[in-house]
């Protein structure tokens, strides 16, 4: 059975806002985070509004990280998105529970 692993970039008092991310102070430690984890990473299970965030930058992004991040499955929890257009990525259909399970199965 496949693990899953959640990984959240929030405050100490839980508060997660795009728009102050670019803000944020980048160091060597959390980029050495984020390149082990990704070298682990075998896809990757977002949300509606992370799947929209990361399709309108990522796919321009460039580097080994970027082809890495990019080339990954991306299995996208939404009732309301009907298209993804940022490639690979599978609209989970049904209960999300139930979803998450048969992905942790395949």
């Amino acid at each position: 059975m496949r693990k899953l692993i959640v990984t959240e970039f929030i405050s100490v008092d839980g508060i997660a806002e795009v728009e102050k991310l670019p803000s944020m102070t980048w160091n060597d430690e959390m980029n050495r985070f984020k390149e082990d984890e990704l070298a682990d990473t075998g896809a990757m299970l977002l949300g509606r509004t992370t799947y929209e965030i990361f399709a309108g930058s990522w796919p321009t992004e460039t580097g080994d990280f970027a082809e890495r991040f990019n080339a990954l499955p991306k299995y996208v929890a939404s009732n309301s998105l009907k298209a993804l257009d940022w490639k690979p990525a599978e609209l989970l259909k049904g209960p999300l529970p139930e979803a998450v399970r048969t992905l942790k199965q395949g």
